[in-house]
């Protein structure tokens, strides 16, 4: 939690040092890190001691609320008990890179007993934002919890998605999910699109058959959200310019141009694709509008659908940057899908 309190922060830098032994660590940025329009980075400094920085190209302050999300998974065999987090080397800048004063606190995690879910609904994240919240048909997650998959990590390797993974398999509104990646404490999968029209649809993972966490889930038309460069759900977009080269401060769009950019989570296309398929020349469209701004200013669409030569999931979308806009080397873009909008913090080169 970020308290600025008075102070005027724009960059944050601390380690972070846990028993490791005990338990493992997810992080994701939080909506301080995100609406500031700053990127997170991370560096494992030894086994048990994380570094993080959170900084921007922009002078953006960094507000007060959640700067981090710390998704963390118990091993088996974690005795109850009370286990330190702390809180070292924490050092901020002010928009000029001036240093400004910070303080860091220590935390604990309260273990009270060896029963429970191994997922939480906190552990059911968008796998292009890493934010919680209700599902949308097709959207691509990331499922984290405690000893959910296989001992090591499992892809893929005849096709690009498997409905039993590594023995690891994902039942959501009793279709089988088509699974990405499975590793003991991760798995991405695609939300089948049979669950369309659901409030809600029960979510089982299994284990060489045998069940090893339960959830329900919260159902919505969309939850879209913008896939980043640096896979945390905040910072510069995975966006490609007219050329087909990837947008980059270095390398920013033109007023005028077409970009293209890749989501998840917008629901249902039309006509339905096959869970779990790579998109084909014949690409079925987003069946609610989409709409784009860049800058706060509306980005025309000229297309949205799904990504040719990507899984069924990614949703492709080319829109022409506004003339009017000013540049900048982290220009805010969102994306809408009927009324749900893609979260603060991704970002475009323009200029």
């Amino acid at each position: 939690m970020v308290d600025p309190q008075g102070s005027s922060l724009s960059g944050i830098q601390f380690d972070l040092q846990y028993d490791n032994s005990n338990m493992s660590i997810v992080v994701t940025p939080g909506e301080a890190t995100g609406v500031s329009g700053k990127s997170m980075y991370l560096n494992e400094i030894s086994p048990n001691r994380l570094r993080f920085l959170v900084a921007g190209l922009n002078q953006n302050e960094i507000g007060a609320g959640p700067l981090l999300n710390l998704l963390v998974n118990l091993a088996p065999n974690t005795l109850a008990g009370s286990y330190s987090l702390v809180v070292s080397g924490a050092t901020g800048t002010d928009a000029l890179g001036n240093a400004s004063p910070v303080t860091g606190s220590n935390g604990s995690i309260t273990v009270e007993g060896t029963s429970g879910s191994r997922i939480q609904a906190a552990g059911v994240l968008n796998g292009a934002s890493l934010t919680a919240g209700p599902v949308a048909p097709g959207e691509i997650v990331t499922l984290i919890g405690s000893s959910i998959g296989p001992a090591a990590a499992t892809v893929p390797t005849s096709s690009a998605s498997s409905t039993n993974l590594g023995g690891v398999s994902v039942l959501i509104g009793g279709n089988l999910a088509p699974v990405l990646y499975a590793g003991p404490n991760q798995i991405n999968a695609i939300i089948p699109y049979e669950i369309a029209g659901a409030n809600s649809a029960p979510m089982f993972i299994m284990n060489n058959g045998e069940l090893v966490a339960g959830l329900p889930l919260t159902v919505s038309t969309a939850m879209p959200a913008i896939f980043t460069v640096q896979s945390t759900g905040v910072g510069p977009g995975a966006i490609l310019n007219q050329d087909s080269s990837l947008n980059s401060p270095s390398n920013p769009a033109a007023r005028g141009s077409v970009v293209v950019l890749f989501a998840t989570g917008v629901g249902t296309m039309n006509p339905a694709p096959v869970d779990g398929q790579v998109t084909g020349n014949n690409p079925p469209l987003a069946s609610l509008p989409v709409s784009v701004q860049i800058g706060g200013v509306s980005a025309p669409v000229q297309y949205a659908g799904a990504a040719p030569g990507l899984i069924s999931g990614v949703l492709q979308v080319n829109c022409t940057v506004p003339s009017t806009i000013a540049p900048g080397e982290s220009v805010p873009i969102e994306l809408t899908v009927a009324s749900a909008s893609s979260p603060s913090g991704v970002t475009i080169a323009i200029q």
